[in-house]
């Protein structure tokens, strides 16, 4: 068994509906059907048809597009390449930023940089990340992790049959073992935070990418763990709290407040009335006051909460109530229709499809518009 867990003991305070898409997290790829039926893929700029017609499902991840075809096929669109998966339709698929996971009657494969590789010969229990799968294996008696390429035992087989619980994210597992242990994967090591004091004992915890946040009914206030450190964020109530990519929001009987990347920030003195974390994006209302925090700086961007918007790997997109489309990316804002009436948007991962009643089938990336047609 390869189990290297460190224990931690250092803590401080402180639409038209011929298109649609997936909103998977990802980058510069996206895919939709045009009106002709054709399935198209545009990828950093350039769009190409990838069949005559229309899957039957798919997904867009970071660095590709995963689908089943016409034909009852598994493909996918790798740099530039189609290739066949699995012929026939999986039981599941999943696309990540980095990964394609496709599961066939609890045999689970990865699609990993060019390569599909073998995880589980059997299985009925995995969580799948950007850039992990964590799978009791049935056959080995195992509860393992398949990261960066490699695999690792996490827990044996007397133990995994009575793992309590367990999440994924992004590159980080927390679990519970049977012995109510609280242990956290990061980074390719493991770290055993504490053993629940009793039976009564409870924790609530969420994960992120280099972060778990997580609460306790014998622990008043909020703790994070991030990049193998221990923060006590709040020692107040807790009312609320939402965990993405490095960081985590929440509202406690001082306010509205985020920690992110290994700092603390005091949003507001009261609770918004309402918020979303997504990714590392923070976006809040308070009245007259829509505003997000981006890479440690908070922006009013409307006087109004919009009623459409989109958020997908720090990019924003939403509708204005004069019916225009706008994006916010990398903290600026741009507006990409006015008055021109919005007959569809989707965001997936930095690119925007929108089509607008004279300006069809256009993508906007990183500042950039693109015309797909």
């Amino acid at each position: 068994m390869n189990n290297k867990f460190i224990s931690i003991i250092k803590t401080s305070s402180f639409c038209f509906v011929f298109f649609f898409f997936t909103q998977i997290k990802s980058q510069n790829i996206i895919a939709y059907n045009d009106n002709r039926g054709y399935f198209n893929i545009f990828d950093n700029g350039t769009t190409s048809v990838a069949a005559y017609q229309p899957p039957q499902s798919f997904q867009v991840g970071g660095n590709c597009v995963a689908y089943v075809d016409f034909g009852n096929s598994l493909k996918v669109y790798y740099k530039g390449e189609i290739s066949t998966l699995y012929d026939g339709i999986p039981t599941k698929y999943y696309v990540t930023h980095n990964l394609v996971v496709f599961d066939v009657g609890g045999v689970i494969k990865v699609f990993d940089k060019g390569k599909i590789i073998s995880l589980s010969g059997y299985t009925t229990s995995y969580k799948v990340g950007d850039s992990l799968v964590a799978f009791i294996d049935q056959i080995s008696g195992t509860f393992k992790i398949y990261y960066n390429g490699a695999f690792q035992t996490i827990e044996d087989f007397h133990q995994t049959q009575m793992i309590l619980e367990y999440q994924a994210s992004n590159n980080t597992l927390a679990y519970l073992t049977y012995l109510r242990e609280f242990k956290i994967f990061w980074n390719g090591n493991g770290y055993n935070l504490f053993k629940l004091a009793n039976n009564s004992s409870q924790i609530q915890y969420q994960t992120g990418s280099n972060i778990v946040s997580f609460t306790s009914n014998n622990i008043l206030g909020l703790t994070v763990f991030y990049k193998g450190s221990i923060y006590t964020v709040s020692t107040k109530q807790v009312t609320d709290y939402q965990t993405g990519d490095d960081m985590v929001a929440y509202t406690d009987a001082g306010g509205m407040h985020v920690f992110y990347a290994g700092k603390n920030y005091d949003l507001n003195g009261f609770a918004p009335d309402f918020y979303q974390v997504a990714d590392s994006m923070l976006i809040y209302y308070m009245p007259g006051y829509f505003s997000v925090f981006n890479k440690g700086k908070s922006s009013v961007l409307a006087n109004f909460m919009p009623s459409e918007y989109a958020i997908d790997n720090n990019t924003l997109t939403y509708v204005d109530l004069q019916g225009g489309l706008n994006a916010f990316y990398n903290n600026e804002t741009y507006q990409l229709s006015t008055f021109d009436k919005l007959i569809g948007f989707k965001l997936t991962g930095n690119a925007v499809w929108y089509s607008t009643a004279t300006v069809y089938n256009k993508v906007f990336l990183r500042g950039k518009t693109f015309g797909s047609d």
